[in-house]
């Protein structure tokens, strides 16, 4: 992962930091949660951090303390870049929440996308339920959050972890040339190299894959929202060209527990 970021001035509580990719931002908005420096709220989205301070007169003191969690970032990854220490990440994976979801890969764009991956739709499916998927950011909608391989935020990230990924890596999908005016809630999706499950019924461009049952967003839950910032999800195929023996309906995590805070602005879909 490069970690040069940039810190601009946001308004006049917060701060923007801007940096070298997704992999970076996901991992500062990590950190900068973790050390709990006082600020309010920390939003990342695919390359920026918004990290907003309680009040104006805080914002002086939260820069000073951000900057110097970020020296201290860059000063981990040196060293880790000298002597990488082995399991790192997957350690961290194994602390994570891991949210898994029932779905009938049914979707009208499932055959094209598997196509597009050179792959049978059953190769296809299979390969995309062996992914552990993780929660970037969120955006767009309530609920909605935008998933990448886990594998990509790990270690040096983006193409390099596409290559470690292998021949199971996913293809970057093309949103359609013209949006559905509605995608059914509960669609499982994908559009450049993220996928997503639509919360609520809206519209949308992204390649339909299939269908889950599992409520992203439910405002009757203690915390509406299923997903957050840093879960682990896991795609289970169920019913007709599934793969799976598994009944319907959503599964571990999936059905009760809510979490969430939402991410930050995500691109359009």
């Amino acid at each position: 992962m490069t970690t040069t970021t940039t810190i601009r001035p946001c308004g006049d509580a917060a701060l923007l930091l801007e940096c070298a990719d997704l992999a970076a931002a996901v991992g500062c908005a990590e950190q900068i949660t973790k050390a709990r420096l006082g600020a309010v709220d920390v939003v990342a989205a695919a390359r920026t951090v918004l990290v907003t301070a309680r009040e104006p007169g805080d914002l002086p003191r939260l820069r000073r303390a951000v900057a110097a969690l970020l020296e201290h970032i860059q000063s981990q990854a040196r060293a880790q870049a000298q002597s990488p220490a082995a399991g790192g990440a997957a350690a961290e994976r194994g602390q994570a929440r891991v949210v898994t979801l029932d779905v009938r890969y049914d979707g009208p764009d499932l055959a094209d996308v598997a196509e597009l991956a050179g792959v049978s739709v059953e190769e296809f499916v299979r390969r995309h339920t062996a992914v552990t998927w993780k929660a970037a950011f969120g955006g767009f909608a309530p609920g909605f959050f935008y998933l990448v391989d886990a594998r990509e935020l790990e270690g040096t990230g983006g193409a390099e972890a596409g290559a470690a990924a292998g021949a199971d890596r996913m293809p970057t999908v093309p949103r359609l040339g013209s949006p559905r005016p509605k995608v059914p809630a509960g669609s499982v999706a994908m559009a450049d190299r993220f996928c997503a499950v639509y919360p609520g019924a809206s519209p949308g461009g992204w390649r339909l894959l299939g269908t889950t049952d599992a409520q992203l967003w439910d405002t009757d839950r203690e915390r509406p929202a299923l997903l957050e910032p840093g879960v682990l999800v896991r795609f289970r195929g169920i019913g007709a060209g599934g793969g799976a023996d598994a009944a319907g309906g959503s599964g571990d995590g999936s059905g009760s527990g809510g979490v969430g805070e939402l991410g930050g602005a995500g691109g359009v879909t």
